[in-house]
């Protein structure tokens, strides 16, 4: 879950400090919700969707998880 999020911020050149900024956060906020100690709330996915174009489901890290329950039903 949280590997997906870290590399999409190291692509994007941001660190927890300057994202938390744009979210109006602390840094050590936003590094607890990308590491999984603490959920991001629904307006943190309501700024990752209209800054950046990200689903819910990349944040949370379901992307994944879905592709795996799809083709367990798909063998079953």
């Amino acid at each position: 879950m949280t590997g997906d999020m870290r590399s999409w911020m190291q692509e994007q050149g941001l660190t927890y400090r300057s994202l938390a900024a744009e979210m109006g956060l602390s840094a050590t906020s936003v590094w607890q919700k990308v590491h999984g100690d603490v959920q991001w709330q629904l307006r943190d996915l309501v700024f990752f969707h209209d800054k950046f174009g990200l689903s819910s489901d990349f944040v949370l890290g379901l992307d994944g998880e879905a592709e795996r329950t799809d083709a367990r039903l798909e063998v079953a």
